[in-house]
């Protein structure tokens, strides 16, 4: 099994950061602590995900990147995604948020 560093102050880690339409804080896990993982605002709901209207429940984000983030994406193109655990759950990145109005539904 491979174990790669997903911390260290060479890395450029984006913040979770706050946002109008969140409704709900995931907690860190129990035993971390602010270096490991923060806790994370979303607004839990439904995303409508293709043209016929289709929805699907969905956990929204939002990242503030800073100076540096922006410079490497800049250069590079490209931004990674880390997702903790075994399995990969469907995942999308935007610069924009994913929906017009928010949605207490979930």
């Amino acid at each position: 099994m491979n174990v790669y560093l997903l911390y260290s102050p060479i890395n450029f880690i984006m913040l979770p950061t706050d946002f109008d339409e969140s409704n709900k804080i995931y907690t860190k896990p129990e035993g971390w602590d602010d270096d490991q993982c923060l806790d994370l605002p979303v607004q839990k709901g439904n995303l409508i995900i293709d043209d016929k209207g289709t929805r699907a429940h969905a956990l929204v984000s939002c990242w503030r990147l800073s100076k540096e983030d922006l410079e490497e994406i800049q250069r590079t193109g490209v931004i990674w995604l880390s997702v903790i655990g075994y399995g990969m759950p469907p995942v999308s990145l935007h610069s924009q948020k994913p929906y017009q109005e928010s949605s207490n539904e979930a």
